[in-house]
């Protein structure tokens, strides 16, 4: 049985029509729901959610009220949340370090740090070349 995890960039098309990777990510989305394992995203992911949500610049904008009620019908109780500790934080850090990976590619390690700690077989993003380099072979990433 595989376990899928998104990031931020896979699940933000589940729930915006507007973008045009919104069919491929809601199918996903909805074929892993309909799985065996119950998908996952973190608690980091849902904030990253909020924020890119809110900050999007589409012809229809998503208001903040929105953006909450969005998170909360399609990912906070239909996925498992995997809660980050100071450790996951730490082991984030300390890998983005080892491979020389600075700025906003935290955000990415993070996100594979909880996907690693639920055990997920694989982790579906919109940010390939970012997940590969940092995944070294230990999870599957691939695009919804």
């Amino acid at each position: 049985m595989s376990r899928a995890f998104f990031d931020t960039s896979a699940l933000v098309p589940v729930v915006t029509e507007q973008l045009p990777n919104h069919t491929a990510a809601h199918a996903r989305f909805v074929r892993e729901l309909k799985g065996a394992a119950r998908p996952c995203c973190s608690t980091h992911t849902l904030a990253e959610c909020y924020a890119t949500l809110t900050a999007l610049p589409l012809p229809q904008r998503i208001s903040c009220a929105e953006a909450a009620r969005l998170i909360e019908a399609n990912f906070s109780h239909r996925l498992e949340i995997v809660d980050l500790s100071q450790e996951d934080y730490a082991t984030a850090i300390r890998l983005c370090a080892d491979l020389g990976r600075m700025s906003g590619q935290i955000y990415d390690a993070l996100h594979l740090s909880a996907a690693l700690k639920s055990g997920c077989q694989y982790l579906y993003t919109y940010n390939l070349k970012h997940f590969t380099e940092l995944a070294t072979g230990r999870i599957r990433v691939a695009a919804p």
